[in-house]
C-alpha cells in the first residue's frame, strides 16, 4: 500500500534526523528578550540564579518527636542522593570544622567591632550581660564561647544571619514558630539549573521517596520552591495534552473513518502530516543549531493544519476526475493558502522570543512542505480512484446552502460583537505572569507560608549588583547597605539581605582588623572593666589570644568560606561568578516605599548597582514583547493582504477573502470578553493559527463553482476541514492549564466563526 509505504520511509528518515539533531528542553526559550539592564538581570537570574534552585519542605501532622525523626532521616537520604548542593534542617548543619572556621574570623566577619566595642565601658557592659548569661538557662553554650568571646560577637553573628526567620529549633531540628500543629521545615538547594525541568522534577522525587523512606506514618509532607511548581507545571501540562490528544485523536480518526469509509484516508492524512513535521524539525535545526523540544510539540499541533490540505483535495475532486487533475485544478487556491498561512506566522518568527521563533519558522516550513506533498506525492500515491467520500445528509446540506451567500447574516454578527465590546469593552491584557500558572493558589499560598516561616524573602524587590571581581561586588553591597540603613530605620524597609552581611570586603575586614586593640592594651581594659565582678585573673585569657590572632588572619574571600557550607550556601545566591563577571544579589522584603529605595540606589551613581522591581520589570518585559508581537501581526497581515491582492488579481478579492477572518478576531474578542478571559501572547499565537485555518475556508468557498454540486463538494471539503479542526483543537478549551485552555478558546471560536462568516460571505452557487 503506497501511502504506508510513505509513512514508513519518513518516520525512517525522522528517526535519522532526530538523532542528529539537539532537542533542548530549556524553557529559558520562551522568556522575553531584555530591553532595560534591570530585565537583563531578572532573566539572568530566571535562567541561571540559584534562588530557582531553591526547595523548601515541612514535614507536619504529627507529634514533634517524630517529625524531628522524619526531618533527619530524610535529611540524610536527600544528602546522599547528590541531587543537592545544600540540605538544611537544623543545627547540626553547622559542622565542628564550620564552627572553628567562623569563631575564628568572628571578629572579621562582625559589623559589631569596631573601636568603641573594646572601650572600657562597652566591655564592662558586655561582661555584666556575661555574668547574667552564666546565671540563665543559657549558661551551657556561654560556659564554653563566653570566656574565648566575652563581647558576643559570635553569637550576635549568628543571630543576625538567622534574620526574620521565626524558626525554633527543637530536638535539633528546625519547626515553625508561632502557635499550632508542630511542623518540621527543611530548605535544599537543587543542584542542576532552574530552567532543567526534569532534573527539577526528579529532585523534588527524590524528597517524596526520602520522606516516604522515613515511615512517616500518619505525617504529612508539604513541598514548595520554584523547582516544584517547574515539574508541577510541566507535570500538569502534560497530563492535559496527553489526556486532550488521546481523546481528540480517537474522535478525530473515528470522524474521518465515518466520513471517507476507509482507514486509507487515515493514511493520506498523515503523509503530509509527518513530511511537514520533519521539514519544520530540520529548517528549525538548521537555522537555529537545536530545536526546543516544547516548540516541536506545539509546531506538531499547529501544523495539524497541513490535514485540511488532503481533505479539500479528496473531498473536492470531481466524479471521475484523476487525483492529479484535481491536484492541479485547485493547486492555485491551495498554494495561495498554504502562502498566506505561512507568511502569517512572520509575527512568531519575529517576536524575539527564540521559542517562539521557532515556533513559527517550524510552523511556516512544515506547511510549504504540507501543501507540496498533497500537490506532487498524494496524486501519485493514489493514482486510482480509491478515497470517497461519504455523503453529508441532505438536512446538513440544505442548512449549509441557506446559510451561504447571507452577508446580512455576517454583519448581525459583527454588530453583536461590537456591540458588546462596546458596552462591556475589550478583553483586558493579561500582565501577571503568575495568572498564567498551571500552579494552583493553594500551592502558591503555602510557599508564601514556608518562606515566612524559614526567613526565605518572597522576592518581590531586587538589588543588582555588577563587577569586575568579586571585591568590587561586596564593595558595592556595602556601599547600598549603608545607602539603605535609613530606610531601614524608620521602617520604609523591612529588611535588607546582602552579600556583604556574610562576607564583608577586604577593604572592611581590614578595616575591623586595624580596630582590634594590641593585646596588652585590652588586656588593661578588661582588668579595669572587671573591678568588682566575680572573675577569676586570667579567665578571658582566650579572648586575648584570639584577638591577637585576629590582627595577623588574612582577608576571607567565598573560597575559603565554602569550607563553611551553611554560610556559603547562605552567599551563594548572592554572590557568583558568571563569566569573567562577578554577580552579587541584594534580597528586600518589607518594601514600604519603593520610590525611596529606588532614589536612594540612584543617589550611589553607580552603573553597576540596580534597583530591580521585579513585578514592574516583568510586567514591562510582557507589555512590550505583546506591543511586538501585534506590531508583527499588522506587517504579518498587510503581507498576506499583498500577497492576496497578487494572487487573486486585485486588492478588492483580497479584502473580500480576508473579511472572515477580520471578522473571526472580532467575534474572538468579544467571546473571550464575555468569558472573563484576559488576552495573552499565546492568544496571538492561537489568532494566528486560527487565521491560518480561515484562509483556507475563505479562499475555497469564495470560488464560483460552475454548478450547484462542485459548490456542493467544497462546502463539504470545508465543513469536514473546520469539524477536524475543532476536534483537534476545541477540546484544549477543557484543559485546566490556563495557557491550553486559553489556545483552545480562541481557535476553537476563531475556526467555528471564520467558517460561519466565509459561508455567509461565499457567493451563492449557481443552479
Amino acid at each position: 500500500m503506497p501511502p504506508l509505504l510513505a509513512l514508513l520511509f519518513l518516520a525512517a528518515l525522522g528517526v535519522l534526523l532526530f538523532r542528529s539533531i539537539e532537542i533542548r528542553t530549556d524553557m529559558a526559550d520562551f522568556l522575553p528578550p531584555a530591553a532595560t539592564p534591570e530585565a537583563s538581570f531578572l532573566l539572568g537570574e530566571l535562567r541561571e540564579g540559584a534562588a530557582t534552585t531553591l526547595l523548601l519542605a515541612g514535614v507536619e501532622g504529627a507529634e514533634a518527636p517524630e517529625l524531628a525523626r522524619i526531618s533527619r532521616a530524610m535529611g540524610t537520604a536527600m544528602r546522599e542522593s547528590g541531587r543537592f548542593v545544600f540540605v538544611g534542617n537544623g543545627t547540626a548543619d553547622l559542622t565542628e570544622a564550620e564552627q572553628v572556621l567562623l569563631f575564628r574570623y568572628r571578629y572579621l566577619l562582625s559589623p559589631a567591632t569596631s573601636l568603641a566595642l573594646f572601650e572600657v565601658p562597652a566591655l564592662r557592659e558586655r561582661l555584666q550581660a556575661l555574668l547574667d548569661g552564666l546565671r540563665s538557662s543559657l549558661s551551657g553554650i556561654l560556659s564554653r564561647l563566653g570566656f574565648a568571646d566575652p563581647v558576643g560577637v559570635f553569637l550576635d553573628l549568628l543571630k543576625g544571619w538567622l534574620g526574620s526567620s521565626t524558626v525554633q529549633v527543637r530536638d535539633g531540628v528546625w519547626f515553625a514558630g508561632g502557635e499550632g500543629p508542630p511542623r518540621a521545615l527543611m530548605v535544599a538547594r537543587i543542584r542542576a539549573l532552574g530552567t532543567d525541568v526534569e532534573a527539577q522534577r526528579e529532585a523534588a522525587e527524590t524528597v517524596r521517596t526520602a520522606f516516604a523512606t522515613a515511615d512517616p506514618k500518619g505525617a504529612r509532607l508539604l513541598l514548595s520552591g520554584p523547582g516544584v511548581f517547574a515539574a508541577s507545571a510541566a507535570a500538569s501540562v502534560r497530563a492535559d495534552v496527553e489526556r486532550v490528544s488521546l481523546l481528540s485523536g480517537v474522535l478525530l480518526l473515528t470522524f474521518l473513518i465515518w466520513r471517507y469509509r476507509s482507514p486509507i484516508m487515515l493514511l493520506v492524512a498523515g503523509v503530509p502530516l509527518l513530511a511537514g513535521t520533519l521539514a519544520g524539525a530540520l529548517a528549525v535545526a538548521l537555522v537555529f543549531g537545536r530545536v526546543q523540544g516544547a516548540a516541536l510539540g506545539f509546531g506538531m499541533t499547529m501544523l495539524g493544519v497541513a490535514v485540511d490540505y488532503p481533505i479539500l483535495l479528496l473531498t473536492g475532486r470531481r466524479g471521475g476526475e484523476a487525483l492529479g487533475a484535481a491536484a492541479r485544478r485547485i493547486w492555485p487556491t491551495l498554494r495561495l493558502a498554504a502562502a498566506a498561512a505561512a507568511l502569517g506566522l512572520l509575527a512568531m518568527i519575529a517576536s524575539g522570543f527564540p521559542g517562539l521563533a521557532q515556533l513559527g519558522l517550524f510552523g511556516a516550513a512544515g506547511l510549504l512542505v504540507g501543501v507540496a506533498v498533497t500537490r506532487w506525492v498524494l496524486p501519485w500515491l493514489l493514482p486510482g480512484e480509491v478515497v470517497v467520500a461519504r455523503p453529508l445528509p441532505s438536512w446538513m446540506m440544505r442548512a449549509l446552502g441557506a446559510l451561504r451567500g447571507r452577508p446580512v447574516l455576517a454583519a448581525a454578527a459583527m454588530i453583536l460583537a461590537l456591540g458588546w465590546m462596546v458596552l462591556a469593552g475589550p478583553p483586558r491584557w493579561e500582565d501577571d505572569i503568575a495568572r498564567l500558572s498551571p500552579v494552583p493558589e493553594a500551592d502558591r499560598n503555602l510557599d508564601t507560608e514556608l518562606r515566612a516561616q524559614l526567613g526565605a524573602p518572597d522576592v518581590r524587590h531586587l538589588i543588582a549588583l555588577s563587577g569586575r571581581n568579586e571585591e568590587a561586588v561586596l564593595r558595592a553591597s556595602e556601599r547600598v547597605g549603608a545607602a539603605l540603613a535609613p530606610l531601614l530605620a524608620d521602617g520604609r524597609l523591612a529588611s535588607l539581605d546582602l552579600p556583604s552581611r556574610y562576607l564583608p570586603s577586604r577593604e572592611t575586614q581590614a578595616a575591623r582588623q586595624a580596630a582590634l586593640p594590641p593585646a596588652d592594651v585590652l588586656e588593661g581594659r578588661l582588668t579595669e572593666a572587671m573591678q568588682g565582678m566575680p572573675f577569676r585573673p586570667g579567665a578571658f585569657a582566650p579572648f586575648l589570644a584570639a584577638i591577637e590572632e585576629s590582627h595577623n588572619l588574612p582577608p576571607l574571600d567565598s573560597a575559603a568560606l565554602s569550607a563553611a557550607p551553611l554560610i556559603a550556601t547562605r552567599l551563594s545566591p548572592m554572590l557568583s561568578r558568571r563569566g569573567d563577571e562577578w554577580r552579587g544579589l541584594g534580597l528586600l522584603a518589607g518594601v514600604r516605599d519603593a520610590e525611596a529605595v529606588r532614589s536612594a540606589v540612584a543617589g550611589l551613581q553607580d552603573p553597576a548597582i540596580l534597583f530591580v522591581d521585579v513585578k514592574g520589570e516583568t510586567e514591562e518585559m510582557i507589555a512590550a514583547t505583546t506591543r511586538g508581537a501585534l506590531i508583527w501581526c499588522g506587517v504579518g497581515a498587510v503581507a498576506v493582504l499583498v500577497l492576496l491582492g497578487a494572487g487573486l488579481h486585485g486588492i478588492g478579492p483580497a479584502f473580500h477573502s480576508l473579511a472572515p477572518i477580520a471578522g473571526a478576531v472580532v467575534i474572538v474578542l468579544a467571546s473571550l470578553s464575555a468569558l472573563g478571559e484576559r488576552l495573552t501572547p499565546f492568544h496571538l499565537a492561537a489568532l494566528l493559527l486560527m487565521a491560518g485555518v480561515g484562509i483556507d475556508y475563505a479562499l475555497f468557498l469564495a470560488r464560483r463553482e460552475n454548478d450547484a454540486e462542485e459548490a456542493a463538494r467544497t462546502m463539504a471539503a470545508v465543513l469536514t476541514c473546520a469539524v477536524s479542526t475543532l476536534l483537534t483543537f476545541g477540546l484544549l478549551a477543557l484543559c485546566e492549564t490556563p495557557v491550553l485552555r486559553g489556545i483552545g478558546l480562541t481557535v476553537s471560536i476563531g475556526v467555528a466563526a471564520a467558517f460561519g462568516l466565509a459561508m455567509t460571505l461565499a457567493p451563492r452557487s449557481r443552479a
